[in-house]
């Protein structure tokens, strides 16, 4: 889904397409994406606090603000927790988040849960991993930069990273690990595939290319050539494309992959945080991008949605 949005699409309309979603009910996936990134200007009132608190003052009013549109009984059935956000938090600052998640938000008990969470593999351990399932993860994106062209030989620093995060979601018993591999515009297509070659014996459940740097957008952008030779390279190696840059292992892992698909083709899908993305039925919304303008607006008490589309007529409520 592209972030190239109309920008006459605000924060009513935004507010319209949430209090319409209600007649339909589907389920909730949010996506999270904390700033996690300050500058005086950005604080504004929370000086002298700690950044997190500051964060998290923040997603809450949003949370407010999103949940007073949408009717009480829905809840949510999935989370997607974005943007590198463990392990720059500390372990209870994750507990506090997850929390604060579920006061604004009840988890879905009766259906299948889908809660992923993307971590640097450079920059975690087993124990994060384990107190992440202990709060309800049970999806894993690892998210690693291929590297840069002639330097093949940091691939068995990043393995080494890998392999146990891999070993500890088998053992656990998570439902999918996804590798994530960040493609820099200026790698050759021939260089990119042969990192990808010297990652495959590791055989992770899912693999998808992203460009560098809007890897978070979703779609996949990478040179035609590449994702031909990609292509033809995991096909050969027991995997199916499964479109915008992504693949998964051919059996329980695909199955897997098509089922979570579907889930979330039918959730509404609510974006909290800088920069993130909403899709609902009649309009998909994009938050400010900016730290500073996203908190402008939940200060003034309103969302921070900057820009967006009627995919369908607007709602005449609205």
């Amino acid at each position: 889904m592209s972030v190239t949005l109309p920008a006459d699409f605000g924060a009513d309309d935004y507010a319209a397409a949430l209090s319409a979603s209600n007649t339909k009910a589907r389920p909730l996936s949010l996506h999270l994406r904390l700033p996690l990134r300050h500058d005086v200007d950005a604080r504004g009132d929370g000086k002298g606090m700690d950044p997190f608190e500051v964060d998290l003052a923040r997603l809450d009013r949003e949370m407010v603000l999103v949940r007073r549109c949408l009717a009480p009984e829905r809840c949510l059935e999935a989370l997607h927790w974005g943007s590198g956000l463990p392990p720059s938090l500390t372990l209870s600052q994750m507990s506090g988040l997850v929390d604060r998640l579920a006061s604004r938000f009840p988890f879905d008990t009766g259906r299948p849960r889908d809660f992923t969470v993307e971590l640097d593999p450079r920059a975690t351990d087993l124990l994060t991993l384990r107190h992440l399932e202990a709060l309800g993860f049970n999806r894993l994106k690892l998210i690693m930069r291929l590297p840069a062209a002639g330097r093949l030989d940091a691939l068995p620093r990043l393995q080494s990273r890998v392999e146990p995060l891999l070993d500890e979601t088998v053992r656990m018993g998570w439902h999918s690990l996804n590798l994530v591999l960040i493609v820099a515009p200026t790698t050759p297509p021939r260089e990119a595939a042969a990192a990808l070659a010297a990652l495959l014996p590791m055989t992770p459940p899912r693999l998808s290319l992203r460009p560098e740097p809007a890897w978070q957008e979703g779609e996949s952008t990478l040179p035609t050539a590449l994702l031909a030779r990609v292509d033809e390279r995991l096909a050969e190696a027991g995997y199916r494309a499964l479109g915008h840059g992504s693949y998964a292992r051919r059996g329980a892992a695909l199955e897997d992959a098509l089922a979570q698909a579907r889930r979330e083709r039918a959730r509404d899908r609510l974006g909290l945080g800088t920069g993130a993305i909403s899709r609902l039925p009649d309009a998909v919304a994009c938050n400010a991008t900016s730290t500073r303008d996203y908190a402008a607006a939940l200060n003034d008490g309103r969302l921070a949605t900057a820009s967006g589309r009627w995919r369908n007529a607007r709602p005449s409520s609205a």
